[in-house]
């Protein structure tokens, strides 16, 4: 399993605007445009992949969002459908354990560093430009393999060090990229090297 998690400051609730993600909704087009970097392929969906992203922003943080590429139906790959399906997750009640809302899409009331707890069995990498290069890592498609990384804001210090506590910093270069284009790359280098071995 591949699992990618994104700490995000996007908004909690459903009162921001489709029509203007950026502003309206704390950068909820980031959010929305990771979900299909983390588990499309071309005409398929990454069925051993998920997508977590942990909302913090106003007015009830933390939310955590899941989309996981085994169970997922009726969802299309571009910004403004994922919006809308985002959406359409923030109006419901969310508990705080993971509840299937719609088919391969789960909340919960769950933290950053709950999320990074539930995952600490596995391999955590977290994306940091200051990380050992990524080109250097061998992964394997046996491995469960979790990859963290921060929207535009970044990860806090003080949950950048719990993660820390659990996994090992690797980097994509001192350049900055947005958080979609990491994920891409990030797909790549993982499935490459798996196929090499």
């Amino acid at each position: 399993m591949r699992t990618f998690i994104l700490y995000s400051h996007a908004r909690t609730d459903a009162s921001w605007n489709i029509e203007d993600m950026p502003s309206s909704g704390g950068r909820m087009d980031l959010v929305a445009r990771c979900v299909p970097a983390s588990l499309w392929l071309s005409y398929t969906i990454r069925r051993d992949t998920e997508f977590i992203a942990v909302l913090n922003g106003a007015p009830s943080p933390p939310i955590a969002m899941k989309f996981s590429g085994e169970r997922l139906k009726n969802v299309s790959p571009d910004e403004r459908s994922v919006g809308l399906w985002l959406k359409k997750v923030l109006a419901q009640n969310v508990e705080k354990d993971w509840i299937e809302i719609f088919p391969g899409i789960f909340a919960a009331q769950k933290s950053f560093q709950e999320i990074v707890k539930e995952y600490k069995e596995q391999k955590i990498f977290i994306l940091h430009e200051k990380g050992e290069p990524i080109q250097e890592q061998k992964f394997s498609k046996e491995e469960n393999l979790v990859f963290i990384l921060g929207d535009n804001v970044g990860i806090p210090a003080k949950d950048e060090k719990f993660a820390l506590r659990h996994g090992e910093k690797i980097s994509l270069g001192k350049t900055s990229y947005v958080a979609s284009a990491c994920i891409n790359v990030v797909n790549w280098i993982a499935d490459t090297s798996s196929h090499s071995e």
